[in-house]
Order: C-alpha cells, then structure tokens, then sequence
C-alpha cells in the first residue's frame, strides 16, 4: 500500500483535523491490507447492499472530465538531490554522484523526482472541491502509479502542472479514481503522472467497472528473475523521504502510526517506488536518464523503515518487469510493476550533439585553429589536458576537450581519450559571458555558475595562455 493513506485530508496538510477524520483514517487504515487483498486487476464483486442511487452514480459520473486548478512546481538541485537521497542514491555508490552533487558534469534529476512535481494538486485537497465526488477523503488509498517521462527532467526548473479527473470506477467495495496530472516547461509537455486512488466503501453505485483510460499493471513472467538487488533502509528513510513534500504523520509520528493500527511508523509508498527504480536505471540503463520512459507499479503491503528491499527484476526486450519484497518477510509489497525503456540507438537518435546550435562552438574552434600556430609552445606552458562540459537549458549540449600534453596540441569536440586534468562545467551563455569579458571566472565559481574538478590551478594557466595567445 501507499503512504498517502488520507491524501486529501483537509486543505496542504495532511493533518487530522477533527476527531472524525482521526476515526476515518483509523478505519481505514486499520483494515487496509484485507481491503486491498480483496482488489485484482478485474476488481472486486459488487456490494450489492450499498445504499448508492442513481444521484450517486450521476454524480461520480459527472466527475469524470472535471479539472483541478492549475499549479506550478519550482525546484532546484536542493530538491532533485534531496529526493535522491529519499530514495537511497548514496555516494558509496560512484555512480550516483550524478545525483547527489549539483558539481557533477552530469548531474541528473532522477526519473521518479516526477512523481513529487505531479502530488501536489492531490496534497492541496483539490479533490474535495469537484462535484459529485462528496465522499469521506480520509479513507483514500494510493493503489497504483503510473509515470512516463517525454524528456529528461531540466536539473532545476519551474513546470505547470494540470490535473483530471480521468475516470472513476466502481470496485464494488470502493471507488477508484483515476487522476492524470501533466506537466509542462511552457508549453513542453515533460511528465504524465497518473494516480489511482481507492476510496474504501464509496463503491456499489452500478458504474462500470473498467476503463480504457487506466494504465495497466502487468503481471511478472513465470520465470527465474534475471537480477536481483537488495537495499536496506535506514531507520531515518521515511524522515527523510518526507522532506520532499509528503508530511502524512503516518510517516514519522509513532503515536499516529498506533492509531491507525501499525506497530510504528511506515515507509512511503512512493519511496519505496523510487528505490526500485533507481535499481532498474543503475542495472540496466547505466544511470542512463534519457533511457528512461515510464514506470508502472502497484502498491501491495507496507514497508517499515530499517526492513531490506530485494528488488527483482525481468528483462523483456526494453521493458523491466519487476517486483519488490520486504527480503526479511517475503511479503510483495510492490506487484505487477514494470520500467519501459528507450533503446540505446533510439537515445543516441533522439539526443544528438547540440554542439553546432551553441554559441561556444565558435570559440572552441578557433581554439583550435590558432592552437595550430602556437601549439608547441603553449604544450610546453600548460602540459594538461582539459575537458569542457557546456550546458544548454540546465542538461549537457556538448563536451570539447583542449588537449595540452600531445604533440602541438589539439581541441575537439567530445570527452577526453584518457583522464582529464581538469574539467570545467558551464552553460553556453555563462561560456559567452566569460569570453566577452562580461562575468569573472572566479566570481562565476563561487557562485556556483562555473564548476570545475580535478586540477582547479590548472584552469588559471590555461586562461593565460588563451589570453596571451587565442586574443579572444
């Protein structure tokens, strides 16, 4: 099951704010497991005693269609890499790097950072306020969790969000509501999200049963899993995974976790959902985020902080089919899921080399020409060989290498053969500024406009001798 239990509760908190609702969620979540448990793919029998009418089903009817005020979403590197952490990216792992530290020549929001920018019209309560859909929010389930990404999310960025009331459906026991939130960078559609949501005890009112809108869970192949990979949580994971918008106390607080029937406070659904991809990217993407298409899951049994997941997973063609267990009990606690992936050939298709649409690429080739003419000398000065990641609309758009140590020298256009000296991170239009005159390096790297790693004292001798020699 999801930790957004009561997702809806009463205006952005998702605290209680009536003994009611304290009951309603006490309710709900107390007998949450033998609910589900009764939930397929084909839905439940109907509960034929339900005292819904015709003004019932008229009025989840007429939900269907209706929009939630639209929002924006504005984030930095502080909440791509802080969700990064939510979900176990570490820097014992070098290849995470890309995620967690904003210096990284590729750093990266994860894929899954989308489901926080598409939660916030479900945690504002906007439902509450569509007609037709008078019910008891604070018995809101998260069942299922449809993401598909169009491109790769921009490191930082400010996205318009719009939400639907796809379709509601008639479980029988309950009511699933079928949420679609699409977001935009102007007018660049970036994420679909879609949520399903299980409100127990509002079904029975003769609405259909299935739709065609609904992304579908598939079921795992009958086979051996072809990787298996485990992580264990840290007691702080649901502390920590809270700080990306989802503050349930259900999450952190043991005296509400008691209430609503568990021994201690649960993990996040979609945290757990993030762990998982995260796994399936790293094993079978190369953290490769321009691979990544979509994922589906659905929400099975909960998870507590400190317990180990085992992701486990099935490769078929560019779909990863997948579950994930709690490994010290066994119990599935996300099924029928799936990560679909971009061939590799279609990625290199779809991202080819910005390099002749940036203003640098000027620069670096007459680098390149003038190097021709003083390279001999200027490899005696220098001896290094520097790497130079320029930037277009905060993902990389070209990389040149100005290589230092070789015969007279030379510049071209990609990473360095070997182990770069130096590498120098900047966007093309900060490139320009430097060139021109206009931004001080030093300044630039302090504010965080110009990162370097490696030899930094190299990059000064480099910037003499281009200013003694290239007169740029």
């Amino acid at each position: 099951i999801s930790a957004h239990y009561n997702l809806c509760l009463s205006g952005s908190s998702d605290y209680p704010t009536s003994a009611s609702q304290v009951a309603g969620i006490i309710e709900s979540t107390g007998s949450i497991i033998e609910v589900l448990s009764k939930i397929d793919s084909e839905g439940v029998s109907a509960n034929h005693t339900s005292h819904a009418t015709s003004t019932a089903t008229s009025g989840f009817a007429g939900a269907i269609g209706q929009k939630l005020p639209p929002f924006s979403y504005a984030y930095t590197e502080l909440e791509a890499i802080m969700y990064a952490l939510g979900v176990g990216a570490s820097i014992k792992d070098p290849k995470d790097l890309k995620f967690v530290y904003e210096g990284s020549s590729d750093f990266s929001c994860l894929p899954t950072f989308g489901v926080i920018i598409g939660q916030k019209s479900l945690m504002g309560g906007g439902l509450a306020e569509i007609p037709g859909l008078s019910i008891n929010f604070a018995k809101v389930l998260h069942g299922e969790q449809y993401l598909e990404l169009y491109k790769p999310l921009p490191r930082a960025g400010k996205l318009k969000c719009e939400a639907v009331v796809a379709d509601v459906l008639d479980k029988g026991s309950g009511v699933v509501i079928i949420m679609d939130v699409y977001s935009y960078s102007e007018k660049e559609l970036i994420c679909h999200n879609q949520f399903s949501l299980f409100l127990v005890g509002s079904g029975g009112f003769g609405g259909k049963r299935t739709s065609d809108k609904v992304k579908v869970a598939v079921a795992i192949p009958n086979r051996p899993p072809d990787a298996v990979l485990t992580d264990t949580t840290s007691l702080n994971q649901a502390a920590l995974y809270r700080l990306s918008g989802d503050w349930n106390p259900l999450h952190i607080d043991p005296n509400f976790a008691s209430l609503a029937g568990f021994d201690k406070p649960i993990l996040h659904g979609l945290c757990t959902f993030g762990f998982s991809a995260r796994r399936i990217l790293q094993q079978f993407a190369d953290n490769d985020v321009s691979r990544f298409k979509a994922i589906k899951a659905r929400f099975a049994k909960p998870v507590y902080p400190g317990q180990t997941l085992q992701t486990e997973m099935w490769k078929e063609g560019n779909r990863i089919h997948f579950q994930t267990k709690v490994q010290e009990t066994g119990d599935i606690v996300i099924s029928n899921a799936y990560v679909d992936l971009a061939p590799t050939s279609d990625t290199s298709a779809k991202t080819p080399s910005e390099g002749g649409k940036l203003q640098s690429t000027l620069v670096f080739e007459e680098i390149g020409r003038r190097l021709k003419d003083v390279g001999p000398e200027v490899v005696k000065k220098v001896n290094a060989v520097f790497e130079w990641h320029i930037t277009k609309g905060g993902n990389i758009g070209a990389k040149w290498t100005i290589d230092l140590k070789s015969g007279s020298g030379k510049v071209y256009q990609g990473p360095a053969k070997g182990a770069a000296d130096t590498t120098i991170i900047l966007s093309d239009e900060d490139f320009m500024e430097v060139v021109l005159g206009k931004l001080d390096p030093q300044k630039a790297f302090f504010s965080g406009r110009l990162k370097a790693r490696g030899n930094i004292m190299l990059s000064q001798k480099l910037q003499m001798i281009l200013k003694d020699y290239a007169k740029l």
